[in-house]
């Protein structure tokens, strides 16, 4: 019995259930692909080009696994074509061969060329092995058929272009420049495009990941086990309790001798019930101070006016993020390595708890390992 289970679970599917999105996207995609190629057909005098059966296993790789290195425009178009050149080339060395000799050689003979060209497809296998078996129909179109398998890829890959574009997928997936490429896992992990691509090639799977979908899988483990690891760790128990605030009523020269004595960045204003009402920084109290102020209020008393005097709520700012105490300290490492902010408030209903700094997460991070 253990036998049987064991040898079901090997050889059943792998694959997770498609969601419904997947599931029409893919199909969808792949129906308006082959209507493309077919309409070419259609439309072009003297019915010369014509529809062949790889072009729905491309249509599958390219609407179903798009992110897929066999997948990408390259590997579509020139895979087909290449398997078709070797196999017409093939026919007409060794026209005499009986079966199954050509077959063999067409295909493998294609796996070898796509290699060789980096242009892996699965159907090219395929596309050699259509050649070989039509050789009677198929190999005196010569030119003909490698023309119709390239333009026909060609339409399909366009027509994948653009429905992945409409609904939002990136295809293909390198569409820059090497220096310009997308580094999605860049200030994330520690390893390098070349890191990746050797893990990928140590571990036999450089025809089904690219360096730069490791990197987001990698990257992606990686927040998750730090949020699951920290997710009884709560921002109340990390954060600094002991507070320097000002009222929203101080005058900026009181803030202005907090800043000079304390050496911090930022001041939180609160109101008379400890709420947060917003948060002072040095850097608009310096603006503050270089724009003129005091000589303005110079010229407002030869004018015979009294000037209005400056407080921390003229200055202060609305706070970027706050959390409540309640928050687990994972939630909050995403946030801080995508905001600069010297510090993160944090409350208890209205009312202002402590603060969050990143010193308060390193050493809560060097203490948790």
């Amino acid at each position: 019995m253990h036998f049987l289970t064991s040898l079901l679970r090997s050889w059943g599917p792998i694959a997770q259930h498609p969601s419904r999105h997947d599931l029409l996207h893919s199909s969808l995609g792949a129906g308006l692909g082959l209507v493309v190629a077919g309409l070419l057909v259609w439309v072009q005098p003297g019915h010369l080009l014509f529809l062949f059966a790889p072009l729905g296993a491309s249509a599958v790789l390219v609407f179903a696994v798009p992110n897929s290195p066999l997948a990408q425009p390259w590997s579509a178009v020139m895979g087909n074509t290449i398997s078709a050149l070797w196999a017409l080339a093939l026919l007409w060395a060794l026209p005499g061969l009986p079966s199954p000799w050509p077959e063999a050689l067409a295909v493998a003979g294609a796996i070898a060329a796509m290699l060789l060209c980096r242009a892996l497809h699965p159907p090219g296998g395929a596309m050699a092995l259509l050649v070989a078996l039509g050789a009677q129909t198929l190999a005196p179109l010569g030119w003909r058929l490698v023309e119709t398998v390239f333009l026909l890829t060609l339409s399909l890959v366009l027509a994948g272009l653009a429905y992945h574009r409409a609904t939002g997928r990136h295809y293909p997936l390198r569409h820059a420049a090497p220096s310009q490429a997308r580094q999605p896992a860049a200030g994330r992990l520690a390893l390098s495009s070349d890191d990746l691509a050797a893990l990928l090639t140590r571990f036999d799977q450089s025809y089904n990941l690219s360096p730069e979908d490791l990197g987001d899988l990698l990257a992606a483990a990686e927040e998750q086990a730090i949020q699951r690891r920290f997710a009884a760790v709560t921002c109340g128990e990390v954060m600094s309790a002991k507070l320097l605030t000002v009222a929203p009523g101080d005058s900026l020269e009181t803030v202005a001798d907090l800043f000079h004595t304390h050496l911090v960045k930022s001041l939180p204003v609160v109101g008379p019930q400890g709420e947060l009402l917003g948060l002072l920084l040095r850097s608009d109290l310096f603006d503050w101070l270089w724009e003129g102020h005091r000589r303005s209020r110079w010229r407002q008393l030869l004018q015979g006016r009294h000037p209005s005097a400056a407080t921390a709520a003229s200055l202060m700012r609305k706070p970027e993020i706050c959390v409540e105490a309640s928050t687990p300290l994972g939630e909050l490492l995403a946030t801080l390595a995508q905001h600069r902010v010297p510090f993160i408030p944090v409350l208890r209903g209205p009312q202002l708890a402590g603060l969050i700094t990143r010193t308060d997460v390193i050493r809560t991070l060097l203490t948790l390992r």
